[in-house]
């Protein structure tokens, strides 16, 4: 559990040194540690639900997105082939937040 919380945190801690703190704000990136609608315990990858990522890009501002489905990998693969579409190639990577709860 905490390991999810810190790789969050790390992404959070990169992306504000990447863009730098005004950058970070910018692009929409403050929503980003509120995770109180989130449970982002290791049990919920296999559970099925709406299940929340952070997609990183390289052409394209990051977002926050949400998927339903029936665990972790289907809906991840989901987001990754939404970002394609979205970001016109795959330079992007969703990045697990937690089961909705």
């Amino acid at each position: 559990m905490l390991k999810g919380k810190f790789s969050v945190l790390g992404m959070v801690a990169g992306a504000a040194l990447a863009l730098g703190a005004t950058g970070a704000y910018a692009t929409g990136v403050e929503g980003m540690m509120d995770v109180s609608h989130l449970n982002s315990a290791h049990e919920n990858w296999a559970k099925a639900g709406k299940h929340e990522y952070y997609v990183v890009c390289t052409s394209i501002d990051d977002y926050v997105t949400q998927v339903e489905g029936p665990n972790l990998k289907e809906t991840q693969m989901t987001a990754y082939k939404d970002s394609i579409t979205k970001a016109g190639g795959n330079t992007c990577w969703p990045v697990w937040r937690g089961l909705v709860k």
